[in-house]
């Protein structure tokens, strides 16, 4: 496998296909995704053309994956910086104009 399946993540989406968080965007390792795979945690939804061998199997890297089972979010969004910041568009509240995040405060 090429750069040790470095470029291999997989998307992973909740029960309700939704993912699990946006921001950083939920994915899991090629190692995590085909765990989960094995330990019939998720659904495979889609797959990458690379594959991994094992001397008695075959398989391609999963690419988007699915919890079986339902996780419930949390329910309020962390108190972040960058939260607010999502929340207000990266707009200033006094000019309304918007500006690149390393000159919002």
């Amino acid at each position: 496998m090429p750069d040790g399946g470095q470029h291999y993540p997989a998307l992973v989406l909740n029960a309700d296909f939704r993912p699990l968080s946006y921001f950083p965007l939920s994915v899991w390792s090629w190692q995590d995704a085909v765990k989960a795979v094995f330990l019939d945690r998720v659904s495979v939804l889609n797959e990458y053309e690379t594959e991994v061998h094992s001397p008695s199997l075959t398989m391609k890297l999963p690419s988007v994956i699915a919890l079986k089972d339902y996780i419930p979010s949390s329910r309020r969004p962390a108190f972040t910086r960058f939260n607010v910041f999502l929340r207000d568009g990266f707009a200033c509240q006094y000019c309304d104009e918007r500006f690149p995040t390393p000159e919002l405060t």
